[in-house]
């Protein structure tokens, strides 16, 4: 039995001008106005929309402009507007990583997002993609922002 070296997570944490609930709601039931579809799906410009299902056992999938469904994850908690734990498969369960969202109230309207994107050794080429995400957030966060 191989005996996979811990991979560290991905840590990503921004400053958000909006309070605690607004973040969340927006992470989640507007993830189909920030998300960079053509760039971060699997249709790419097949991709019509996304949705996530902000509950225990919900889905977050993309649709194609042909209707069909392709999984990206699973809602495994729901704490809203504090938290929120899936996995990210997109549409390879075998080689599923997750992904955990917090959010703080910091007072006066301001809140702020961490997100942890973990469980790498979970893919044989998990550094590499590892390195890929620890980019790819940085701009899908940055839109995020700046569409809050």
């Amino acid at each position: 039995m191989t005996v996979m070296e811990k991979i560290e997570p991905v840590v990503k944490t921004i400053n958000l001008n909006a309070p605690i609930e607004k973040a969340f709601r927006h992470f989640t039931d507007n993830i189909h106005l920030w998300w960079p579809l053509a760039e971060h799906s699997l249709s790419k410009q097949e991709a019509k929309t996304v949705i996530f299902e902000a509950r225990e056992g919900g889905r977050i999938y993309e649709v194609e402009q042909s209707g069909k469904k392709r999984e990206w994850g699973r809602i495994i908690e729901c704490d809203a507007p504090n938290r929120v734990v899936f996995s990210w498969v997109l549409e390879a369960p075998e080689k599923a990583t997750e992904i955990e969202v917090r959010f703080k109230d910091d007072g006066a309207g301001k809140s702020s997002l961490t997100l942890i994107h973990r469980n790498w050794e979970n893919r044989s080429d998990g550094v590499e993609w590892r390195g890929y995400y620890n980019e790819g957030w940085d701009g899908v966060l940055g839109l995020y922002e700046s569409s809050l």
